[in-house]
C-alpha cells in the first residue's frame, strides 16, 4: 500500500523536525507538508530536510490561511493509497511501525491510540467513533470523496472531517497500537484557540 503522510505547519520550528523524523521512511510514498505562511523558520528547515528526504513535498501558502484549508490541501495533493495526517507540532511514537505493517487495504480507516504530553492515553474504539475526532487514523483516500475539514468558529474543522467520514459507514481496524505523541495541551495550539473562542 502506498501511504501519504500528510500535515500542515504554522510557524512550527520547534517541532517540524521531530516529526519528520518520526516518519518511518519505509513506509512514506510521499510526505507532503504544507507550510501555511509561517514567519519563522518553519520553510527554511523543510526545504533542507528536502534534501536528503525525496519524498517530502513542500507546498507554500504566501500567506496564513488557516489549518483547516491547509489540511484540504495536503488531501487534494496526495497520491497514495492510504493518508496519514499528522499535525505539525506532533509526532509519531515507534508503535506507528506496527500500525503501517498492518494497512493491507482490507479497511478504509486503521485506528490507533494516542498519549498526550502527560502521560494520558486517548484510546480509540467502535464506541466514540464520532468522537475524539483528531488524528487516530490511517484513511483509504478515495473514501475520503467530499469529506473536508472546515472553518467554523465554534469547532475545529476536524470534527466535521471525521463526521463526514462516519456517516459513510466505513469498515474499520483498530490496532490498538499507542502510537501517536499529542502536544496537549499546548497553549495556542488549534484546539486551545477553539477552546478559548480566538479562532
Amino acid at each position: 500500500m502506498k501511504i501519504s503522510f500528510l500535515s500542515p505547519a504554522y510557524n512550527s520550528e520547534e517541532w517540524i523536525l521531530t516529526l519528520l523524523e518520526s516518519i518511518p521512511k519505509e513506509y512514506a510514498y510521499e510526505i507532503i507538508v504544507c507550510d501555511d505562511g509561517s514567519t519563522d523558520n518553519t520553510l527554511a528547515l523543510l526545504e533542507d530536510y528536502q534534501k536528503n528526504c525525496p519524498a517530502l513535498k513542500i507546498i507554500t501558502h504566501p500567506t496564513n490561511l488557516g489549518a483547516s484549508v491547509a489540511y484540504n490541501r495536503c488531501i487534494a495533493e496526495a497520491t497514495g493509497d492510504y493518508v496519514a495526517i499528522i499535525d505539525s507540532d506532533d509526532h509519531y511514537l515507534p508503535a506507528i511501525r506496527n500500525v503501517l505493517g498492518q494497512v493491507d487495504g482490507q479497511f478504509d480507516i486503521y485506528y490507533y491510540n494516542m498519549l498526550t504530553k502527560e502521560g494520558y492515553a486517548f484510546i480509540k474504539d467502535e464506541s466514540n467513533r464520532y468522537t475524539l475526532p483528531g488524528q487516530f487514523k490511517i484513511i483509504r483516500r478515495s473514501f475520503i470523496g467530499d469529506a473536508t475539514f472546515t472553518i467554523r468558529k465554534d469547532i475545529a474543522g476536524d470534527w466535521d472531517f471525521n463526521c463526514a467520514l462516519m456517516d459513510k459507514n466505513p469498515t474499520s481496524k483498530y490496532t490498538n497500537e499507542l502510537a501517536y505523541w499529542y502536544n496537549f495541551p499546548r497553549e495556542n495550539s488549534e484546539y486551545d484557540l477553539h477552546r478559548r473562542g480566538l479562532k
